[in-house]
């Protein structure tokens, strides 16, 4: 028994166990116990509550991100969230019992208010999961514990530690491996409630991962226990209005929708990346893959990473070159550079010209205008399909459905859309077919907006590029081929 204890203190040294097994162990899996029992009774005198939670989350980083969530609650299932700050903010989420046919209501904030969803709660993925923002769900965890049977030996895999790091005075830490509460996530190894002593009420949760790191932590301030909360509060606009029906599935406001990115590109003068494109034609897949740099109204270096017989550079500045876009390739080893047309075939893919089609503004303008055309038909279907991540981004990821249209250039079949949560841009833009084949999709990576490129940039003389014969005397090359 003393290496069982020699063993706990290697792995838990900061933590003083108040219900570990050892000696007196018996004792201390009462204390345990104990502390489930006065669970279950907090959970049964909760009429209801109000509070703010702050809500920490790791990164892969190593940095971390908060967002406040003011929360309010009342039994039998009234919960209203509201997303204060973070990347979320002006979120919404309503839960009443008995109402929009047993859905919950969630309206995106900021930028994204434009979109409304009405959905399954099973369905509510993260960012949005009550279960990890609702008191009441902890304590029903909590309660699912107090009840099993004594003889249960997964109770003794439960420890209280009276003494912890920043554990405040009056409270203890129930330490609950993973497996034994119903919040799914497999990145999650032990859940730790921070619980107040004698009366049972948990104020704070911290989700660690295998490695004891701290990959969440929720805390409650301001907590508002049985205020007598009314049932009116609970409004879609908490304004005590009374509720109106609301539809089944998602909506989007098109005139909202054009507003907010008309404003959020005339924020932009510039940016750079990497551009990816996949196309099905005939059959056949074409991929490139291209860095660029791109600046308004339209300015366009782009150098792509493929170094066979195709295109490798190009360069076009509006005004510049009789509007002709400079190019590099090469043919069995040979260099070449010239001028081409920004319609011409060796600058395209697939069976779009680069330039034209080019930039985040030119897919939002074609995402637009097919939401418009089906909007106006009747038979737009838009679908929220949760956060995701892109990039290392959190990203809103919203589908389009076109069904079969009357007419034979009506387009059918799906567009599905990523828009990165805190620069509000389009960052994935992907049509499949009505089988489901992926017809095009394009995609940004490594965003960085208004870096205040220079003119340097969008010079065919730069000698970071390939557009020089004799890089070292760019007075020369325009000597001897005429070019700018």
């Amino acid at each position: 028994m003393k290496n069982v204890r020699l063993m706990a203190i290697l792995f838990l040294p900061f933590l003083t166990p108040s219900g570990a097994l050892g000696e007196g162990g018996e004792e201390r899996f009462g204390e345990v116990l104990q502390v489930l029992a006065q669970c279950q009774e907090a959970y049964y005198r909760l009429e209801d509550y109000r509070g703010t939670l702050v809500h920490e989350v790791g990164e892969a980083s190593g940095a971390t991100r908060e967002e406040r969530i003011e929360v309010m609650f009342r039994k039998p299932g009234f919960l209203s969230l509201g997303w204060q700050s973070g990347p979320y903010k002006g979120t919404k989420l309503l839960v009443r019992p008995g109402w929009n046919q047993g859905n919950l209501l969630l309206q995106l904030g900021e930028w994204f208010d434009y979109v409304t969803v009405s959905m399954a709660a099973t369905e509510v993925g993260e960012p949005f999961v009550p279960a990890l923002r609702d008191l009441s769900e902890w304590l029903t965890a909590l309660v699912a514990l107090a009840q099993r049977p004594v003889t249960d030996r997964s109770l003794r895999m439960l420890t209280v530690y009276a003494v912890a790091p920043n554990l405040p005075e009056g409270k203890i830490l129930l330490s609950v491996p993973a497996f034994l509460i119903p919040f799914r996530d497999n990145t999650v190894a032990t859940f730790e409630f921070v619980i107040e002593r004698g009366t049972g009420l948990p104020s704070e949760l911290i989700l660690r991962g295998v490695r004891r790191e701290v990959r969440q932590r929720l805390t409650y301030t301001d907590l508002q226990v049985n205020v007598g909360l009314p049932a009116q509060i609970f409004t879609w606009q908490h304004d005590n209005a009374e509720l109106l029906p609301v539809p089944i599935g998602t909506t989007i406001d098109l005139r909202g929708f054009a507003q907010h990115w008309q404003h959020r590109y005339g924020e932009i003068a510039d940016y750079t990346g990497t551009w990816g494109t996949e196309e099905w034609h005939a059959g056949v897949v074409q991929r490139a893959q291209a860095t660029f740099k791109f600046r308004k109204s339209l300015d366009l270096y782009l150098q792509w990473e493929s170094v066979g017989s195709g295109i490798q550079e190009a360069l076009f500045r509006q005004g510049w070159n009789e509007n002709r876009v400079r190019v590099r390739t090469s043919f069995w080893g040979v260099p070449l550079i010239g001028d081409v047309a920004p319609e011409g075939k060796l600058v395209q893919w697939g069976t779009r010209p680069v330039v034209a089609e080019f930039g985040i503004h030119r897919l939002v303008e074609r995402l637009q205008e097919q939401l418009l055309r089906g909007w106006l038909r009747g038979e737009l279907q838009t679908r929220f399909l949760g956060v995701q991540d892109h990039d290392g981004r959190p990203c809103y990821v919203l589908a389009f459905h076109f069904p079969v249209g009357a007419r034979r250039d009506d387009f059918s079949g799906q567009i599905v859309t990523t828009w990165d949560v805190a620069e509000r841009l389009l960052v994935k833009y992907e049509i499949l077919m009505p089988d489901g084949q992926l017809h095009e999709r394009q995609e940004f990576r490594g965003i960085q907006v208004n870096v205040a490129l220079p003119d340097r940039d969008f010079d065919a003389a730069n000698p970071a590029y390939g557009f020089l014969l004799f890089r070292s005397a760019p007075w020369l090359d325009r000597f001897l081929t005429g070019r700018d």
